[in-house]
């Protein structure tokens, strides 16, 4: 299955997320005000869950498409049902 997202584009946003966890772990060693630590935390998040929409919306447009063209489209909207509950847990 073809898809439009680069693995630069991911890997680019993964490394900004590891950055940042990086700095959460350095300002907790040199015990920086909490409410700093938990603005980078929430820095963190909203980072990793623009790169799972990211990606939801390339399988979506892509992978998802692919299966209603081959019969399985039920099944992928299982599959990425599922896999958004975890998400979103």
């Amino acid at each position: 299955m073809r898809h439009k997202l680069k693995k630069e584009d991911i890997n680019k946003r993964l490394n900004k997320a590891v950055g940042q966890i990086n700095g959460i772990k350095k300002m907790i060693e040199d015990e920086r005000d909490c409410p700093d630590i938990l603005i980078q935390i929430a820095a963190v998040r909203s980072a990793l869950a623009t790169l799972g929409l990211m990606i939801t919306e390339d399988h979506i447009e892509h992978c998802v498409t692919e299966s209603f063209q081959t019969g399985k489209g039920e099944e992928s909207i299982a599959e990425l049902s599922k896999a958004l509950k975890q998400m979103l847990k």
